[in-house]
């Protein structure tokens, strides 16, 4: 590795990737909270604001959330089986419901670990295996942990830690060792300071984090299998809360943090309790934040978006595919805020009513993916180059096309209409994308990225407000205006986009307030009165080529 480039790799991201720190427009930045690194630790947190097309007030990101008690863990995902394990024989039924399936191999503790007589966390320990133990392997749960063989003692232990390869630089110790606890030893499965070591090898099983993160497309266009088991890993350290994880046997230090950075969203989609990597240390191990501090808070979290997320999908089941993404889109943009505890998760969009940008983001590849569409994420820098301007949203495939679609620059929040979307990042090109912000990350270098070139559904086009030419502005613009306000409510909108920045300037200047009062407005209605015009400023960034006209009743 080149020392000097990870050295000058480490500061830039000290001070740039609090991931998606925040999003905000220039000057109204939103900042998090910076992470305190020490030493050789790059800061990587995975908590993301977001700009609206209006002005939105700061927001922090709320201190990680630490415990000093145990970690109790629930059943992990499962690994396969070693390829030196002959196919299981039998299968046995325990009184206390679970399955066995005989096996036989000798495997090894990758970190040390307890002992049950039962296949989960929530049995009695009978033993403990040093790291670098050899045991003997006699079956596996239906659980996922292995049955073992101890000290003439049938037990068990969680899949996770156990290898058919000894953890390499670590010596061995025979079958049978001291299985005893050790007096005063704490009922956990994991040292809270101790990397998330996990197994070793080839590919690592993916179990049902990829299904219950909904990224299985997005998992499947990953050009190079290191990266998807660096995620199955991860996933599996999630799925016990484990505080920090170990990826030296896939990924380089310079991998580390680009997969920290970029992509390890994939796995705070569906378990929502996961916060993000808090920083990087040691070049490959990841140390990981939790938004509560333990599983049965964890479960209810995951339980919850769930739940919200299918009573959403199944409302739009009978809707075009065009109209569940529309509702999707609105659902998001009118049901939250900026900022919350969970800011920067799915649970926060979905459930809790408050999320910066990556929240909105992983709520909507989230329902996206539940109700069946193809996702993958993309990010970037939204309107500052800085670390504030980190920014997210996603890709959705429709009708066979792919289109941007940003829910959280949909949502202005301090608009004081509640029920108000702003409709310029749906369902949008790419190129309309990079004319809107900063920069686009390449994401190449991990999974097939797919260009979204079609403007089908832009929402403009297929209502008629879209004009070529200043020729065609007032027809627009009275059409859009004769339509809002046949909606009602105390406030509507007269929107209109057009084909070139150049032509927005024109109407900009053209169309005050006061002109578009007098010679749009007053020959349609008396009901209303202008309100404001929310416009694109074109400053450089931004370039929606958009102008809307709020009407507020009299």
């Amino acid at each position: 590795m080149n020392l000097k480039r990870f050295a000058a790799l480490l500061v830039a991201l000290m001070m740039t990737l609090s991931v998606f720190a925040a999003c905000g427009q220039v000057p109204d930045d939103h900042v998090d909270t910076p992470v305190v690194t020490s030493g050789s630790t790059a800061d990587v947190g995975d908590v993301t604001t977001t700009p609206s097309p209006e002005t939105l007030p700061p927001e922090t990101d709320p201190a990680p959330v630490t415990s000093s008690e145990p970690v109790t863990t629930s059943a992990p995902a499962t690994e396969p089986a070693p390829a030196t394990t002959p196919a299981p024989t039998t299968a046995k039924e325990d009184p206390n419901g679970f399955t066995v399936e005989a096996m036989s191999a000798t495997m090894y503790a990758t970190i040390s670990l307890n002992v049950r007589s039962g296949p989960s966390a929530d049995y009695d320990r009978i033993g403990t295996l040093d790291e670098g133990e050899a045991v003997t392997v006699t079956g596996r749960a239906s659980t996922g942990w292995y049955q073992v063989s101890i000290d003439g003692k049938t037990g068990y232990v969680s899949n996770i830690y156990l290898s058919a390869t000894a953890p390499s630089g670590t010596a061995t110790k025979p079958v049978g060792g001291n299985n005893e606890p050790a007096p005063g030893s704490s009922d956990q499965e994991v040292v809270d300071d101790e990397p998330f070591e996990g197994t070793s090898g080839t590919q690592i099983g993916t179990a049902d984090w990829v299904s219950t993160n909904g990224v299985e497309y997005m998992y499947n266009l990953f050009t190079d299998s290191k990266y998807q088991n660096a995620l199955n890993k991860i996933a599996m350290a999630v799925e016990i809360m484990a505080p920090s994880v170990s990826l030296a046997e896939y990924l380089t230090p310079d991998e580390t943090i680009q997969i920290a950075s970029n992509i390890v969203q994939m796995v705070g989609t569906g378990y929502c309790y996961f916060k993000g990597v808090k920083s990087v240390s040691g070049g490959t191990t990841m140390n990981l934040q939790y938004f509560v501090d333990n599983l049965d808070d964890a479960q209810k979290m995951v339980n919850e978006l769930e739940s919200s997320a299918n009573k959403i999908v199944k409302k739009i089941s009978g809707y075009s595919d065009y109209n569940k993404v529309k509702y999707i889109y609105e659902w998001l943009c009118t049901n939250n805020s900026y900022g919350g505890t969970y800011e920067s998760s799915a649970y926060g969009s979905v459930v809790a009513g408050g999320a910066n940008c990556l929240g909105y983001a992983k709520g909507a590849f989230y329902l996206l993916s539940k109700a069946g569409f193809d996702v993958v994420y993309v990010t970037g820098y939204g309107t500052d180059p800085t670390a504030a301007g980190r920014h997210s949203w996603v890709k959705v495939k429709l009708d066979g096309k792919w289109y941007n679609v940003d829910a959280g620059w949909g949502d202005p929040s301090t608009n004081q209409d509640p029920n108000y979307v702003c409709y310029d990042f749906l369902l949008v090109t790419d190129d309309y994308i990079k004319n809107t912000r900063i920069s686009v990350d390449d994401l190449s270098m991990y999974y097939k990225m797919p260009s979204a070139t079609s403007d089908d559904y832009n929402w403009y086009k297929l209502n008629g407000y879209y004009a070529t030419s200043m020729s065609e502005v007032e027809s627009v613009l009275k059409k859009a205006t004769s339509d809002c306000v046949k909606n009602g409510g105390n406030f509507v909108y007269a929107r209109i986009m057009v084909s070139s920045v150049d032509l927005i300037n024109e109407v900009i200047d053209t169309y005050s307030q006061s002109y578009y009062t007098k010679n749009i407005l007053n020959g349609i209605t008396s009901k209303y009165k202008i309100n404001n015009r929310i416009r694109d400023d074109n400053s450089g960034i931004k370039k929606t080529r958009t102008i809307t006209f709020k009407l507020e009743k009299k």
